[in-house]
């Protein structure tokens, strides 16, 4: 492997396909009622996993790979990796990265750093060397940033989803935000009028 990670933060943009990715961690009620919406509407995402919150609810591994969606590493404790030395940083990884294989029956192909919020920036040299030494080729941004983890409420946080998304869009959600579970309708029905189809990451990049 390459002693640093690629980055990542958009798809192709020849296909009319867009991914959406969660950071996942918080509420199991609202977890629950996002995933409900999710295998309603059959929609694949990528759950960017909080490895604290599997170890403390480790059912919910298999219980989202039992509903088609695909996991990722999003650090153990969610720091602030610009604050983190490369050791402190490959530490984060690679317990996100063993609690993902232990519950989840593996580590997923992406990491996202956390405490990131321009998804567009390449990240550090620090983070893709930290992610590639923790077994990760690929860190993956986003271009699309509704800032939902700030509560603006259901109508903005769809609207701005939409206004952003194009094809090949990778697009920033957050578990744990009642205002993103109550959006989440409205933007799958956006896509669909954009003709835009929800896949996870690697169904984007044709990894998977």
């Amino acid at each position: 492997m390459n002693n640093r990670a690629g980055f990542v933060a958009h798809g192709p943009v020849e296909r009319a396909a867009v991914a959406l990715t969660f950071h996942t961690n918080g509420d199991l009620r609202l977890a629950q009622r996002l995933l409900d919406i999710t295998t309603t509407r059959q929609v694949p995402v990528t759950c960017f996993i909080v490895g604290d919150w599997l170890e403390q609810n480790p059912t919910w591994g298999p219980k989202l790979i039992a509903a088609g969606h695909e996991l990722a590493n999003h650090t153990f404790t969610h720091p602030d990796v610009t604050k983190l030395t490369q050791p402190e940083l490959e530490s984060e990884i690679s317990r996100c990265r063993d609690i993902l294989t232990l519950r989840a029956h593996g580590p997923g192909q992406y990491f996202r750093p956390s405490g990131i919020d321009d998804g567009t920036a390449p990240p550090s040299d620090l983070v893709l060397r930290a992610a590639a030494t923790s077994g990760y080729p690929t860190v993956l941004g986003f271009g699309v940033d509704p800032f939902d983890y700030r509560d603006p409420g259901t109508t903005a946080v769809a609207s701005r989803t939409l206004a952003g998304a194009r094809p090949g869009s990778i697009i920033s959600l957050h578990f744990g935000h009642p205002g993103t579970v109550e959006a989440l309708p409205m933007i799958l029905d956006g896509l669909a009028g954009q003709n835009l189809q929800p896949v996870t990451v690697s169904g984007l990049l044709g990894a998977g």
